[in-house]
C-alpha cells in the first residue's frame, strides 16, 4: 500500500503544480495586455508628455476672424468608475480679439479656463492619446465685461471642442514603455476601481 501511494503522490504533485503554472501564465497573459495607472501617475504622465503650451488658431466670430489661444497642461479628474475623465484647461488668448469692441482698454493676453469631461483613446497612427467625446460643462474668460464674455463663450466653447479632439494630450515616443506595450494596437482607457486601466483594442484572431 505504501508503494501505491507513493507512486500516485508524485504525479499527482507534479499534475498540480503544472496546473498552479498554466494558471498563472494565463493570468499573467490576460493582465500583460492591459496597463493601470493610478490618477497620481497618469497627471505625472500628462504632465510629462503633453507639449505646453500648445498655440491654436481658432475661427469664433466674423467680426473676429481668429482668435489665437495658449493651451497650458491639462489638469485629469478621476469621476468614478466606468465614467468619463474630467479635464481642465487654463490659458491666455490674445488680447486683440476685442479690439472691434474695445477702445485700447485690453493690450494684454486675457486668462481663460475650461472644463469638461471625456474619453481617453489611443490612436496607434498617431503615437498619442487623444480626448474623444468630448463635453464642455464650463468655461470662462477674465474680463470685467459682460457682454464681450457672453459674446465671446458660445462661439468659444463650438470651436474648442473641435479643437480639443486634435490635440494630443499623451504622445508617446518609440522609447517610452508604454508605447512598447501598446505598440500598433488601438486602446481605450477606463475608470475601474479608482484607477485608470488602458486596455490595447485586441482582434478576435489575436
Amino acid at each position: 500500500m505504501k508503494k501505491l501511494v507513493g507512486f500516485w503522490s508524485v504525479p499527482f504533485n507534479l499534475s498540480l503544480a503544472l496546473v498552479f503554472s498554466l494558471l498563472a501564465m494565463f493570468a499573467g497573459c490576460s493582465q500583460s495586455r492591459s496597463v493601470t495607472l493610478t490618477s497620481e501617475e497618469l497627471q505625472a504622465l500628462v504632465d510629462q508628455k503633453f507639449m505646453s503650451p500648445q498655440i491654436r488658431n481658432l475661427k469664433v466670430l466674423p467680426p473676429i476672424v481668429n482668435v489665437q489661444l495658449y493651451l497650458e497642461t491639462p489638469k485629469l479628474t478621476l469621476h468614478g468608475d466606468y465614467q468619463a475623465i474630467g479635464f481642465q484647461f487654463r490659458g491666455t488668448l490674445d488680447a486683440d480679439v476685442f479690439s472691434n469692441y474695445l477702445d485700447g482698454g485690453v493690450t494684454d493676453p486675457v486668462p481663460f479656463q475650461v472644463e469638461g469631461i471625456a474619453n481617453l483613446e489611443y490612436r496607434p497612427d498617431d503615437r498619442a492619446f487623444f480626448f474623444s467625446n468630448i463635453l464642455l460643462e464650463k468655461a470662462h474668460i477674465d474680463l470685467d465685461i459682460a457682454m464681450i464674455e457672453t459674446l465671446m463663450i458660445d462661439q468659444l466653447k463650438k470651436a474648442l471642442r473641435q479643437e480639443l479632439g486634435s490635440l494630443p494630450i499623451i504622445p508617446l515616443d518609440d522609447g517610452d514603455a508604454l508605447y512598447r506595450k501598446l505598440g500598433s494596437l488601438p486602446a481605450a482607457v477606463r475608470v475601474e476601481q479608482g484607477k485608470v486601466v488602458i486596455t490595447p483594442k485586441v482582434s478576435e484572431g489575436s
